[in-house]
């Protein structure tokens, strides 16, 4: 029988370290609204987009595992592995892939910040580990790839993120995440790409500029040069 689990710095919670999860919540992150009140009115602006995208907290993801060997059956075994998980979880001091098998398609960022919780009954441990969490999920996959048997109805977009360019083409490139991301792009060779009212240089091979973000839904991109131009980025989903 298969166990489902975690990966997390490279191990599975079951496969891995004989952890069984016993009780799990996937928390949500939190708008972080910027609203100044007029004064002496009930009037009130809201900021929280000034720069195209809604802030937003990060998010919470608590695991409650059953720390228990059913081969040994003993204090001892229990306690060590307790010392494994521990060193394992909180062995990561930054946000890194977080893998729920209950959502195949998608992973977290995420990092153990506060103290575990531990609680044993003679050889059954419970722990309670949990990680603070970038506010999305990310799609394992790129936009715009081709692979039919993970193509999902409700969230994917079938569309082409690779072309090429002789002289001028207007490139439709849609994000269908609830927020903005900016692609990592590849290019044959030099390109100008004229988007929003703001002109972009791109120079051959890989490069990102954290100021070229494509909005919500399409986005109407017009690529100068000669060439093949790739834009890649990961969807994402709260």
């Amino acid at each position: 029988m298969a166990f489902k689990g975690i990966t997390f710095n490279g191990l599975h919670s079951y496969k891995d370290l004989g952890l069984l999860i016993e009780e799990k919540e996937i928390g949500n992150p939190e708008k972080e609204k910027a609203l100044v009140k007029v004064p002496f009115s009930d009037v009130e602006y809201d900021f929280s987009e000034l720069y195209g995208d809604q802030n937003m907290s990060t998010r919470t993801l608590s695991y409650t595992f059953n720390v228990y060997d059913a081969k040994h059956e003993t204090t001892d075994r229990m306690i060590r592995l307790k010392i494994q998980a521990l060193n394992h979880f909180m062995n990561v001091n930054k946000m890194i892939e977080l893998y729920d098998d209950d959502y195949p398609n998608w992973h977290f960022l995420a990092e153990v910040r506060d103290a575990p919780s531990f609680s044993e009954t003679r050889d059954l441990g419970e722990l309670t580990i949990e990680f603070e969490a970038y506010k999305f999920m990310i799609g394992n996959e790129i936009e715009g790839n081709d692979i039919w048997d993970i193509f999902d109805f409700d969230f994917d977009v079938a569309q082409t993120t690779k072309v090429n360019i002789d002289t001028f083409r207007q490139v439709f490139l849609i994000n269908n995440s609830p927020t903005v991301v900016s692609p990592t792009i590849k290019a044959s060779s030099d390109f100008v790409i004229e988007f929003n009212s703001v002109t972009y240089i791109v120079e051959k091979g890989w490069s990102s500029d954290p100021d070229f973000r494509l909005y919500k839904r399409l986005n109407v991109l017009n690529v100068t040069g000669e060439g093949t131009i790739e834009f890649s980025w990961n969807k994402e989903m709260i």
